[in-house]
């Protein structure tokens, strides 16, 4: 087709046409990549091969490569092909013209490169024998240092799909899976198309319970970049205080054990502050009979503590408050979880006369995004270590003598500039007790004489 073919003509977009719509009425949202190949997990591929990108790519000239393997041809993109990246970023381009300002897409995952576009493709090395550049090779083939051969793509095709991913979707959050360091970088550091961007990127993980959501090359102390000091690898483990970290289940355990598997994933969702994780992929989701019942105790914590858990509490009252003065409401907000909310969730107080009326709205002080904790977290039968902080709210003179009830609630703000599909979700649901049919929460009371 013409390259000035319109999107509706050049692409069909009719499932995630459908998925959004589904999610919209399920109070739901969405979040995609694209993946240009995929080394699993058919029962069987027509003719015998697994191909993801579109059946007229490999028509063009060097764009893709074939390796046979178990009787199966896997048709794989050359990353650093010039018109594999063209017809990549035209795609993205598209993506982002009908759904970035959709706010029923919550997240989109970096997309483009690697197995299932998570940012390696060890399948070419551990399975096809074809590793990438040694270690010390790297640099010069690649643009970057890349320490386990499951890297191929360069550093000028990596700033080419980045900056297709942060123009597509300069108003969603992005997540990127951490494996190859240079996208990283880019993505969390040194792109100039970061600048001005409401929302960092996150963290995209996969494996829970086998692997850490912290790419080997940030986390382990044999990693060039953690020997050397590398700065990034600071940024790499912050990231959570500023962005998400999404994981999910492995399905496959690991050599030490079933028990072992989901208390590593419990541990790894606290102290790597994860904030949120699949509800499929581990091994007893398949299996024809409960889990057990110290193996859902442990599975049961990881979803728990994932993500945020909010309370709000009164600090002592010192007594009546005289008719005609200011005073102070002093409340104690804490979060339970293992990381911070990242969506705009603006917490407010109700004061609430005792016929029911409300009488006055008060804007909290308290910022819920800067609430979290470091983790140091290993008795899995403990609950991570919490977050608070005292919102000192001043209330003006005016209130006639009586009682009034101080009642919480924290609603939901995170919409998309000149959105083009909108959502609304009712207030927060918080970690405690008394939630009213308004979304709020009884906190305190006080008198007026």
């Amino acid at each position: 087709m013409p390259k000035n073919a319109p999107d509706h003509v050049k692409y069909d977009f009719s499932l995630i046409d459908r998925a959004l719509a589904a999610a919209h009425k399920a109070g739901r949202r969405v979040g995609f990549r694209v993946t240009a190949f995929n080394s699993c997990c058919e029962t069987s591929y027509p003719d015998a091969t697994d191909i993801s990108v579109p059946d007229w790519l490999p028509s063009l000239a060097g764009t893709t490569r074939s390796y046979r393997h178990d009787g199966v041809r896997y048709v794989i993109p050359d990353w650093n092909n010039k018109a594999y990246l063209s017809y990549f970023t035209d795609l993205l381009a598209a993506l982002g013209r009908r759904y970035d300002r959709d706010e029923r897409l919550a997240v989109v995952e970096m997309s483009g490169y690697g197995d299932f576009s998570e940012n390696h493709v060890a399948f070419l090395r551990d399975v096809l024998g074809s590793p990438g550049p040694a270690p010390e090779r790297s640099q010069s083939a690649l643009g970057y240092f890349s320490q386990y051969r499951d890297q191929y793509i360069t550093k000028d095709s990596i700033t080419v799909l980045v900056n297709a991913n942060l123009r597509a979707f300069p108003n969603t959050a992005l997540v990127t899976a951490t494996g190859n360091p240079e996208i990283t970088k880019q993505l969390f550091r040194d792109s100039p198309l970061l600048r001005g961007r409401r929302k960092p990127v996150g963290i995209r993980a996969d494996g829970l319970g086998a692997f850490d959501p912290i790419p080997t090359w940030a986390g382990n102390q044999y990693s060039r970049y953690v020997q050397i000091r590398d700065p990034i690898v600071n940024v790499v483990l912050n990231r959570y205080r500023t962005a998400p970290v999404v994981t999910e289940w492995i399905p496959n355990p690991p050599p030490t054990g079933i028990m072992d598997y989901y208390t590593t994933g419990l541990r790894d969702v606290v102290n790597r502050h994860v904030s949120m994780t699949s509800s499929t992929g581990f091994p007893g989701q398949l299996n024809a009979f409960p889990m057990p019942a110290d193996q859902y105790a442990v599975w049961v914590k990881a979803n728990k503590f994932s993500g945020y858990r909010y309370a709000v509490t009164a600090e002592p009252q010192a007594g009546p408050v005289p008719a005609g003065q200011p005073f102070n409401l002093r409340l104690r907000w804490t979060n339970f979880g293992s990381a911070p909310v990242y969506e705009r969730w603006h917490p407010r107080y109700d004061i609430v006369s005792s016929s029911g009326q409300v009488v006055r709205t008060l804007t909290a002080g308290t910022e819920l995004r800067g609430l979290v904790a470091d983790q140091s977290f290993t008795d899995v039968t403990a609950e991570p270590a919490a977050a608070s902080e005292v919102d000192t709210v001043p209330v003006d003179p005016g209130l006639p003598r009586g009682r009034y009830e101080v009642r919480a609630q924290v609603v939901w703000a995170e919409h998309k500039p000149n959105a083009t599909a909108r959502v609304d979700f009712p207030p927060m649901n918080l970690a405690q007790d008394g939630r009213d049919a308004d979304g709020r929460y009884p906190v305190t009371a006080f008198t007026v004489r």
